[in-house]
């Protein structure tokens, strides 16, 4: 049995979130130990200095916004909570109004089954229970005042916490009844079609023209992906719609259905009318053979 010295049990906890994208393959660990990392750790038993400089330089994740937000956030320090007040509840035609308002966006943090059957036209789709924080600092402009579609008024303290940690501070209301006080007013909604697998392959294998969107990472697309795919990453997606048809059939798939769903709820705000998202992604794809 090995001898372990004191500073094995001495706790590690990291500046970052777990799976953080604060450097190269992140463990999805809220802390741990110095002896844990000493064992389990791939860089720490790395025994040649270029190896190990190498592991941890090359290839680097895209850095989201938020880090240089935050960066001048915790330099500067934080607008106190006190003083940042509590989003607003608002019937759904007032919602509808202010959502109508260029200055401000609409988030709904559903799940992306709820998000496809039905949401307030031009809304973001970041789930809060995905890595929500990571994807609202990164996807959401910062200078626009946030309108919150939610499951119940219990959430929006949760959601609002989140986005304070990546800086964003502009939470202005949410929509009270959530979706079913929208549809029962008689509002318009939009919608994004949700394809299993086996759909996606019948969809490919048909000869129908389509454009198939990849959103996961550059290193994950490398791992594997589907002939013909094009692979723009979820953040890009904010700039590189430009370079896509939107009036052609556009489908979107990322690992599991989260980031795809967020890249669709994009592309609806840009125009694009015909928009299709992957349930279960590629994990998905990959276990129905």
């Amino acid at each position: 049995m090995k001898n372990f010295s004191a500073s094995h049990f001495c706790e590690v906890y990291p500046a970052h979130g777990a799976g953080s994208l604060c450097g190269r393959a992140m463990a999805a660990k809220r802390s741990s130990t110095i002896g844990y990392e000493r064992l389990y750790n791939h860089a720490l038993n790395i025994d040649e200095k270029a190896e190990f400089i190498s592991s941890l330089t090359n290839e680097m994740p895209p850095a989201p916004d938020h880090f240089k937000r935050c960066s001048k956030v915790n330099a500067t320090g934080p607008v106190l909570l006190s003083q940042l007040g509590y989003a607003e509840a608002l019937p759904p035609l007032e919602f509808k109004k202010m959502s109508e308002d260029t200055e401000n966006i609409v988030l709904d943090t559903r799940c992306y089954e709820a998000f496809g059957g039905r949401h307030v036209p031009g809304a973001y789709s970041i789930d809060i229970t995905s890595n929500f924080a990571t994807f609202s600092g990164w996807l959401l402009p910062e200078n626009k005042t946030i309108m919150l579609v939610v499951y119940s008024p219990e959430q929006v303290s949760k959601v609002s916490m989140w986005l304070h940690r990546v800086g964003l501070d502009r939470i202005g209301y949410f929509l009270e009844g959530g979706m079913a006080a929208w549809s029962l007013t008689g509002l318009s909604t939009q919608h994004v079609c949700q394809l299993s697998a086996e759909e996606l392959h019948d969809l490919l294998s048909s000869g129908e023209e389509l454009v198939l969107i990849d959103v996961r990472s550059e290193a994950e697309y490398r791992e594997g992906h589907i002939q013909n795919s094009v692979n723009v990453p979820v953040h890009e997606l904010r700039n590189s719609y430009k370079d896509l048809g939107p009036y052609t059939k556009t489908v979107v798939i990322c690992g599991s259905g989260q980031r795809s769903r967020m890249g669709a709820s994009i592309l609806q705000q840009n125009g694009f009318s015909d928009v299709y998202n992957v349930a279960g992604g590629m994990t998905g794809y990959s276990a129905a053979g």
